[in-house]
């Protein structure tokens, strides 16, 4: 009786240990639904501009990059959907009426990715692409990228650059264009206004 008392206390112990294990396992792994930068929140950081002048005028031309973080560089937890760490609309972009951006995105993600600016219906903005977003919730794309490939596609990180010219004063998001990939968090608001003279970005 006692070996059989003490051979259910080992396995009560060892069941104990598992179920602890399990526990630690998913509470690593829950899906993120935080910001991962690593600069935390940031109240204003202007984002690099300058100016040129052609025939048509003086243009504001702003370099904006963006980059989905991953494994690739160093960050393990920010699998797999954000933009420079943030995701769900943590990191608000801000920028100057009519300028030209200059997009570029870098993917050290393990998955392919698509940067896309979209012009949604204005009652649907503020919440943001949190679920199979289509044409009923987006009124225009307004420029995108193709598939950029992840950094194990020949172990290299891959970007694709696009042009946004003559920005029009409104509210936008920036996604990833990919199934699913919005709405499970990789996306960041766009406000476009003719009150910004230096382009900007906050994250909270």
């Amino acid at each position: 009786m006692k070996t059989l008392t003490k051979a259910a206390f080992a396995v009560l112990i060892v069941a104990v240990i598992l179920i602890a294990a399990i526990g630690i396992t998913v509470a690593s792994y829950e899906p993120m639904n935080t910001i991962m930068s690593d600069q935390g929140a940031v109240a204003h950081r202007d984002i690099p501009y300058y100016n040129v002048t052609n025939a048509t005028g003086t243009h504001e031309v702003v370099n904006l990059s963006l980059a989905a973080w991953g494994q690739g560089n160093g960050h393990p937890d920010a699998y797999p959907f954000n933009f420079n760490g943030t995701s769900y609309g943590a990191m608000t972009i801000y920028l100057p009426a009519h300028a030209y951006i200059h997009a570029n995105m870098t993917n050290y993600e393990v998955k392919p990715h698509t940067l896309k600016f979209e012009l949604p219906y204005s009652y649907q903005w503020a919440r943001g692409p949190i679920w199979a977003h289509t044409s009923v919730h987006v009124e225009k794309v307004i420029v995108s990228t193709g598939t950029i490939l992840p950094i194990w596609y020949g172990n290299t990180a891959h970007y694709r650059a696009i042009w946004w010219n003559n920005t029009i004063p409104g509210n936008y998001w920036v996604v990833c264009g990919l199934t699913t990939h919005a709405e499970a968090g990789m996306y960041a608001f766009v406000i476009v206004s003719s009150s910004v003279t230096v382009p900007y970005y906050t994250i909270k």
